[in-house]
């Protein structure tokens, strides 16, 4: 091989070293720039979710476009890459390896007083494959595994805390707006009431006192008014929270839809979440990682198996090439007790991971008891709530025209207006108190 040779096969091995790393280190510094930040490592517009802010929105397209838009979801989906390389670097291990370097060096040497000068390049390689290892691998791999069905079941549980999110506040925000239409007419009869009785007064149909109560009355109830208002406001802010947006309009809301689960026992709703409830099913992965990583902990008692094949190659006047190669049993002969304490340590996390599962089982249970229970009750006083509000509007509606012919006093019909506004109100808190539960439970079986 002469100086020319080496030198062109030396600038191909470099050029080929520079450019195999080439797409990924592009994707890199793509990443680092700003401007190509993901949905999720930025706030993004209301323009980009694709939500129509003249028509109403319905769940699923709400609930779409939180999932676009949230950090977390971002942050979730992440870690599920990492699991997925920390699965491949695991199943690289049984992979040759490859170490190259390619040099030249220039040395002058001191021969019977005279200086000789030399040069020449240099080359050397080393391979080195680990050809077994007693199930160290295999375990590391089996955990890396368990542990990305984990990560992929925490992407779950993200997402369906974020639709979560997304129900709780509309249904907030309907609350709230049903029961600012429910002040608004009760302001309007007050307000009809006061120009009545100002009507009657001019007259001498009245006395001042019952002007002044149906100013009282009507003042309260303008009070109850920006109550309700501010509510409305309060939630709108919440659901904007829940999109992860910042600049969204006033949205339009179409009529809620949602499962029914009153009908289901609790055994039923629990066999759904026994196999569905993401939470539940990331804790077990995460336990069978850690049994997976006992496995390790007993297999780093046993030595690794492999073999070592090195090449060194010099030029000077002519090529001299060298290869050593070295098959080896190696293993750690004494640890201070370290690999011992190690798998005592794993049987600890496994131990604490199966107890983690047992603890989310118990707290699913009494959570989707309670919700069950709570959306029970809120399915009785709903059915009540409806009959007392038609009641009270019938009762209404006959002590206004008693009163219109003087048969009621003024104390009367502001009992049953007070009556009626109170069975409208309750009538809506009912309504959503049902429509909260059965969210509740949809999000605790992963529905």
């Amino acid at each position: 091989m002469n100086k020319n040779l080496f030198v062109l096969t030396f600038m191909l091995a470099a050029v080929a070293i520079l450019s195999s790393g080439c797409s990924t280190v592009r994707k890199a510094r793509e990443a680092q720039d700003d401007a190509n930040r993901l949905n999720g490592e930025r706030v993004i517009s209301f323009a980009e979710t694709g939500l129509d802010a003249n028509a109403p929105c319905t769940l699923d397209q709400l609930e779409s476009a939180a999932l676009m838009a949230s950090p977390a979801m971002l942050q979730a989906s992440q870690a599920v890459v990492l699991a997925q390389l920390a699965v491949r670097d695991i199943d690289s291990t049984l992979i040759p390896t490859l170490d190259a370097s390619i040099g030249y060096t220039y040395s002058g040497t001191d021969v019977s007083g005279e200086w000789a000068n030399v040069d020449g390049p240099i080359v050397s390689g080393t391979l080195n494959w680990l050809l077994y290892d007693f199930g160290k691998t295999s375990a590391a791999s089996a955990q890396a595994l368990a542990n990305l069905t984990a990560a992929e079941q925490k992407l779950r549980t993200t997402a369906n805390a974020t639709r979560y999110g997304v129900r709780s506040a509309c249904f907030a925000l309907r609350r709230a707006q049903e029961l600012q239409v429910v002040a608004e007419e009760s302001v309007a009869v007050y307000a009809e009431h006061l120009k009545q009785m100002e009507d009657r007064f001019s007259v001498g149909a009245v006395n001042s006192y019952a002007v002044s109560k149906s100013q009282v009355d009507f003042s309260n109830a303008k009070l109850s008014l920006v109550t309700a208002s501010n509510s409305v406001k309060v939630a709108r802010t919440s659901l904007n929270a829940a999109l992860a947006l910042i600049d969204a309009p006033e949205l339009k809301l179409a009529e809620p839809t949602i499962a029914n689960y009153t009908e289901k026992r609790v055994a039923e709703l629990m066999q759904i979440a026994y196999t569905n409830a993401p939470t539940l099913a990331s804790l077990r992965f995460q336990a069978e990682g850690a049994r997976h990583y006992v496995d390790k902990t007993i297999a780093d008692l046993y030595p690794n198996i492999g073999i070592n094949l090195k090449y060194d190659g010099s030029f000077d006047e002519d090529w001299i090439s060298q290869v050593v190669g070295t098959a080896a049993l190696t293993e750690s002969i004494f640890s201070a007790g370290r690999k011992r304490r190690a798998i005592e340590a794993a049987v600890a996390q496994l131990r604490i991971a199966r107890s983690a599962v047992a603890a989310e089982e118990l707290a699913l249970f009494n959570q989707l008891t309670a919700a069950h229970l709570d959306a029970t009750r809120a399915t009785d006083q709903l059915n009540v709530a409806k009959e007392t509000a038609q009641l009270a509007q019938e009762n209404f509606d006959i002590v206004s025209a008693q009163y219109e012919v003087g048969g009621a006093s003024e104390l009367e019909r502001t009992d049953a207006q007070v009556a009626l506004t109170s069975a409208k109100a309750a009538e809506v808190s009912a309504q959503y108190d049902y429509y909260a539960a059965q969210v509740k439970i949809a999000n605790l079986i992963g529905e």
